[in-house]
């Protein structure tokens, strides 16, 4: 208790310095700890389990990338480069229309474009053909690959020309 002879604090802070200092008991802090629950300790597995699963991505990624697209050993090997050259050629004809810019063409751009598209269908008039054998049907799926890679870089070229500004000209010498 205060004395009651002391003249009342004229400040908040004559008041407060005024109150006894507070002291926690010895061991306070030790009794209120034990009766807290206890902290479990904390699962680690999540943190290792996410590590793994990127490791796994790391590696597997990049070998699924360079990986061929057709099963190894599920066919013969006639039947296995067909397929391989039908995926090159699917692969070949989903990049022409990127490239490919039928709005304004030259004379001579336009002709050699024409004869390449004919070929193409030429080759894939052959293929239709039910008494192909095996080693034919090979052949004239590499033309049709060679092919439509001899257009693809075709029109690439000319797309890069046009980006450049120029324009596809089929004149070996230019006379001044």
């Amino acid at each position: 208790m205060t004395d009651p002879r002391t003249p009342p604090p004229a400040t908040w802070q004559e008041a407060f310095s005024r109150l006894p200092l507070a002291s926690p008991p010895a061991q306070g802090w030790d009794a209120i700890a034990a009766r807290l629950p206890q902290p479990s300790r904390p699962r680690r597995w999540p943190v290792w389990t996410a590590l793994a699963a990127s490791l796994l991505l790391v590696v597997a990624l990049p070998l699924r990338w360079l990986a061929p697209d057709t099963p190894v050993g599920t066919a013969p090997a006639d039947d296995s480069a067909v397929a391989a050259l039908q995926d090159e050629s699917a692969r070949l004809e989903a990049l022409l229309p990127l490239l490919a810019d039928d709005r304004v063409a030259s004379g001579s751009a336009a002709l050699m474009s024409g004869e390449l598209e004919l070929r193409l269908a030429a080759i894939d008039a052959r293929l239709r053909d039910p008494t192909l054998d095996a080693r034919a049907r090979e052949e004239l799926w590499r033309s049709r690959v060679d092919t439509l890679l001899a257009l693809v870089q075709f029109e690439g070229e000319r797309s890069w020309l046009a980006a450049q500004g120029s324009r596809f000209d089929t004149a070996l010498v230019q006379i001044d």
